[in-house]
């Protein structure tokens, strides 16, 4: 068997020297997990971690510190690939309009990349993909790595996380975990991403915007933290605060689904990237990131059965539409429940351009592609 192509190991930049106004985030240990009467201390910490801001961080999650940094050099090396290089891995504009696909986004007019700037690309790697897609060739003889960072992030933290949530709203681990189950198709998906540096003139043009004001579309997103300076999160008191680098930890925030499902008791959060401090701006900022999504059949509605949610009044439907996962996320796509956040920075007519959401322009989202949505209760919307 041949030897798999050597990685380049990728060197991170130094953390920023600038003062920034840094958020307080709740770490949560999963080193007290094992012991019954530390776990319950940990599901206090994610109750006040989700309650207050939607985001938190995880250390001692099980990722060696030898897989973090692999993946990170993988992630470098698949994402600084050439444009020559990376077109016969891209995904078509159909499979982006989906919200779902393998490889990298589509290149578009003036080289933006599936309704994001030009200077931002991903790669997705799907847990369930039927096709087994192709991948690059710097990238397929590392797969089996790929395949284990996904399976710990899912069988090892979220598990974990999801019966912290089980003990929060007082149902049965199952409740919950059924609702994540492995072995059924879902919509999960490991993401590589890069953000390059941009001029000053397209920063002036975007507003210093590289990813705006958005929340998530899953249940928990994990980011592997990096030290370059450009996340930011709208915290509860409407103030936009810097996300600080915590070497080997996980970043983790709350998704709309788990919002749904949850009845607000969870609280997606508003999150944006913008330029980094000027001793990291000319930095290319890369990322792994996994995206934890309900498997399709379960309806994003409020968990059955749970006293919390009832007696907080939270047991009921937030949106007048009860979607699944793949049908939220086409129409999450198209621009439903699209939102401007970035009140902070306003948008002047002809000094600049949209910000980009990476969504298609489509209103009525839920009827995307000619496909209509579906309540459960068999009610076309």
């Amino acid at each position: 068997m041949a030897t798999p192509p050597t990685i380049p190991k990728f060197v991170p930049a130094e953390p920023t020297k600038e003062k920034l106004d840094w958020i307080e985030l709740v770490n949560v240990d999963f080193a007290k997990y094992d012991d019954p009467n530390t776990r319950k201390e940990l599901a206090q910490d994610l109750l006040k971690a989700v309650t207050e801001h939607g985001f938190l961080t995880i250390s001692n999650h099980g990722i060696s510190e030898e897989l973090y940094e692999s993946q990170m050099s993988l992630a470098h090396a698949v994402m600084t690939l050439s444009p020559e290089e990376k077109q016969p891995y891209e995904a078509s504009p159909e499979e982006d309009a989906s919200g779902l696909y393998v490889g990298f986004k589509p290149s578009g007019e003036r080289g933006i990349k599936g309704g994001f700037h030009k200077t931002l690309d991903h790669y997705n790697v799907l847990v369930h993909d039927p096709n087994n897609h192709k991948h690059p060739d710097i990238l397929e003889p590392h797969m089996d790595q790929v395949r284990e960072t996904m399976h710990i992030i899912r069988n090892n933290v979220l598990k974990k996380l999801l019966v912290l949530v089980a003990m929060i709203l007082e149902v049965p681990e199952e409740t919950i975990l059924r609702s994540h189950a492995f072995g059924k198709e879902s919509t999960e998906y490991l993401r590589y991403m890069i953000y390059n540096p941009r001029t000053e003139q397209d920063n002036q043009r975007y507003r210093d915007l590289y990813l705006a004001g958005h929340t998530d579309w899953g249940t928990f997103t994990f980011l592997f933290s990096q030290p370059i300076a450009a996340l930011q999160i709208l915290d509860n008191t409407n103030a936009w605060k810097w996300v600080q680098y915590l070497p080997h930890a996980l970043v983790v925030n709350v998704g709309e689904a788990l919002e749904l499902l949850t009845g607000g008791l969870f609280k997606a959060t508003i999150h944006r990237v913008v330029k980094p401090p000027r001793d990291q701006e000319m930095k290319k900022r890369v990322g792994v990131i996994y995206f934890s999504r309900p498997v399709n059949d379960v309806p994003l509605r409020p968990f059955e059965g749970s006293p919390v949610l009832e007696a907080l009044g939270k047991d009921r439907p937030l949106d007048p539409v009860v979607y699944t996962m793949p049908e939220y996320l086409n129409a999450r796509k198209h621009g439903y429940k699209r939102l401007d956040f970035d009140n902070d920075r306003p948008r002047l007519q002809g000094v600049h351009e949209d910000p980009f959401h990476g969504e298609y322009n489509d209103p009525q989202g839920f009827k995307a592609l000619g496909k209509e949505a579906v309540r459960p209760d068999g009610v076309a919307v």
